[in-house]
């Protein structure tokens, strides 16, 4: 054969000969690449929240906060000026929004309280529910400074507060996002003092036992995706109360409240400007005044948060919020803010040039729908002040 023809004969050979085998080293090494993957796949598993918001979500979930049933672990206020109070609860859901609720809890300073809440099923499409209330409370050292904005910070007096409560609500639902709603509480009240600083003429209704009988009507309207923490929408209220003190003291009196919340979020709600106006207005039946325990005060977690606990107590008053609020992660919303505020005999006296204005900075934990702890840190004419409270502050 010529020579020319036998070299590329054996080239085609070779060629033929060797493909097989590059195929199957091919072949070898792409199954190696994707077992390797697999084996990678496995361990990295599927992809969701990192231990550390596990964690988070096991501190703060409960099964008042995520629909379910059960033992739940409580904290938040016993009452205002007590301390961070913590307890216990057991929640149960029925049908149709029906559910019993029962908490029980103790603060730092001792003082107590025991409530309970049934709320019937629904009516007429979820457009119709009534609940039943029932609460006992021991709140012991409550303050007390006399009434007015001039009042002094040294001029404290305490007082320990024992009401029983008894109420029921019946809420209409006419139209989306809004509420009507019609309540009664029947109340007795006992309050001591063991040293007192103001006379009984200042001091209305304080050693005295006291039963009323409050009815109120409310009309609210709620477009916030969750009262209980939200980043948009808004709050619209107007309350009017008759406080009827049946036990022949001269302490009946008349409220009125209003309150808008609002709440506009920015850079797909990352950032929220938020806003918060209260105003509270009472008037007293002629010869009867407000008594102490129920008059409008200023000063708590949730209005003048760098004064005292009720600092300012008077028969009216308005408060002023605003709120610079961010997120700098899933589970945590920081703030800055700004409150103002003013407490008057008469609704006439307001005068913005004699508000008391405090700022701060905090820090809420919360779910998507509701604040399980907040921390604040505020400044106020009369010094700093921390807040722990759980929850948000409107």
């Amino acid at each position: 054969m010529d020579a020319r023809r036998v070299k590329p004969l054996i080239v085609l050979i070779a060629v033929l000969m060797l493909a097989p085998a590059d195929a199957a080293a091919q072949s070898t090494r792409v199954d190696a690449i994707a077992e390797e993957q697999a084996e990678k796949a496995k361990r990295l598993g599927v992809e969701g929240p990192s231990e550390a918001e596990k964690i988070i979500r096991q501190v703060l979930l409960s099964p008042l906060l995520t629909g379910g049933d059960g033992l739940y672990p409580w904290f938040g206020s016993v009452y205002g000026g007590t301390g961070m109070g913590l307890g216990v609860g057991f929640l149960k859901r029925l049908e149709n929004a029906a559910y019993f609720n029962v908490q029980s809890g103790i603060s730092i300073n001792n003082s107590m309280v025991m409530r309970g809440t049934f709320a019937a099923p629904e009516l007429w499409r979820g457009m119709l529910q009534m609940d039943a209330n029932v609460q006992w409370l021991d709140a012991k050292g409550v303050s007390f400074y006399g009434f007015g904005q001039d009042s002094s910070q040294e001029a404290r007096d305490r007082y320990d507060l024992n009401p029983v409560e008894l109420s029921t609500n019946v809420t209409f639902k006419p139209m989306r996002h809004v509420f009507v709603t019609g309540s009664y509480a029947y109340q007795p009240i006992e309050t001591e003092r063991e040293a007192p600083i103001f006379e009984p003429a200042d001091a209305p209704g304080l050693d005295q036992d006291l039963t009323f009988h409050t009815s109120r009507a409310t009309i609210a309207y709620d477009w916030r995706p969750a009262p209980g923490y939200s980043t948009r929408g808004g709050f619209y209220r107007a309350s009017f109360e008759r406080n009827f003190e049946s036990g022949g003291q001269p302490y009946s009196f008349n409220l009125q409240e209003y309150e808008l919340v609002q709440q506009v979020p920015l850079v797909r709600e990352q950032f929220v400007l938020a806003a918060h106006a209260l105003m509270t207005l009472t008037q007293a039946d002629a010869g009867h005044d407000v008594p102490v325990m129920l008059a409008p005060f200023l000063g708590s977690g949730s209005t003048l948060r760098a004064f005292g606990n009720r600092r300012f107590t008077d028969r009216n008053r308005v408060l002023v919020t605003g709120e610079y609020r961010w997120r700098p992660s899933r589970y945590l919303d920081m703030a800055l803010f700004l409150d103002a505020g003013q407490v008057a005999a008469d609704r006439h006296q307001f005068d913005t040039k004699e508000f008391d204005v405090d700022w701060g900075i905090g820090a809420r934990f919360h779910g998507p729908n509701f604040n399980a702890l907040r921390l604040e840190f505020s400044r106020g004419r009369e010094g700093f002040r921390m807040t722990f409270a759980g929850s948000q502050p409107f």
